[in-house]
């Protein structure tokens, strides 16, 4: 179930007894633009709370832990996106106070790498759910508040057009929420809301340590890990462009994933080399790892 709003870190215990609490004490007099993200306390996700504060913004944050970080103007919903009970409160909650948002950021993520013979229907409805359902859902939720002008952004992954074995759910919801977001960037332009989304290889995340652990693709490491800190710089740099797009980081990953999305066959020829090379990256990555 949602919690209040409270100040983010929720140890505090500075719970506000509403959620239009914050909104009388806006900083320096002006109503500073708001922000939404979900996975707010995620590699990823409390990085881009932090730099959108440092940018800033008014941060609420969607998300079962509250974000490692302690700022008046961050605020933080207890909420598990895999529930969409929970992802209807919260966003009924935000609707409620009626304040514009200017950016929607969905950072939530998980996956459960294994083969898909055998797979649980939990597993298969967990992924689903937090990586497909929770950011179609809560944008809908949102949209009728979204600030003319404002702009949607999606952290998804490069296993969108670069499937990988062992992760198909995961390709899967992947695949399909850049469908979505490709399909939602005509449906807003009238309101002139832009949409991006963000297509990291590997990020250097504790989500990458257990998906490995857990029996994750090699193929993650053809390139090295990108830092949490890179992709999301990138995603702020999409925040602030007046239009959307797709951002793929490294570049090259997504012209080769094109490539393969339109000749199916070339990943088949290609991927005995990959493999190699990612056994190899995993080899190097653990060693910067013991040094470290």
């Amino acid at each position: 179930m949602c919690s209040n709003w409270t100040y983010s870190p929720v140890f505090q215990g500075q719970t506000m007894t509403k959620a239009t609490d914050f909104c009388e004490t806006p900083r320096s007099g002006a109503r500073l633009p708001r922000a939404v993200v979900t996975g707010g306390s995620g590699g990823i996700g409390h990085l881009v709370v932090r730099d959108l504060l440092r940018c800033g913004y008014e941060v609420v944050a969607l998300s079962r832990r509250a974000p490692p970080l302690s700022d008046p103007h961050l605020f933080h919903i207890v909420c598990d996106l895999a529930d969409t009970n929970e992802i209807e409160r919260a966003g009924s909650e935000i609707v409620r106070v009626n304040v514009p948002i200017a950016a929607l950021v969905h950072c939530a993520g998980i996956i459960e790498p294994g083969a898909i013979e055998g797979m649980k229907a939990d597993a298969l409805q967990r992924q689903l759910a937090v990586n497909l359902t929770a950011p179609i859902f809560l944008t809908s939720l949102l949209l009728p508040i979204m600030k003319r002008g404002g702009h949607i952004a999606f952290v998804n992954s490069l296993a969108a057009v670069y499937p990988l074995p062992e992760s198909s759910v995961y390709a899967a919801a992947k695949a399909a929420l850049r469908s979505f977001a490709l399909a939602l960037t005509i449906e807003v332009k009238p309101r002139k809301i832009s949409v991006s989304s963000v297509f990291p290889g590997a990020v250097d995340t504790p989500m990458l340590e257990q998906e490995m652990q857990s029996g994750g693709s090699v193929l993650n490491f053809v390139n090295p890990p990108a830092t949490p800190e890179s992709v999301a710089a990138t995603v702020i740099k999409a925040i602030g462009r007046s239009h959307g797009g797709e951002y793929f980081r490294p570049a090259i990953d997504g012209v080769f994933g094109r490539i393969c999305m339109c000749w199916p066959e070339l990943l088949r020829f290609v991927l005995p080399l990959f493999t190699w090379i990612g056994k190899r990256g995993v080899k190097k990555h653990a060693r910067l790892k013991k040094k470290l």
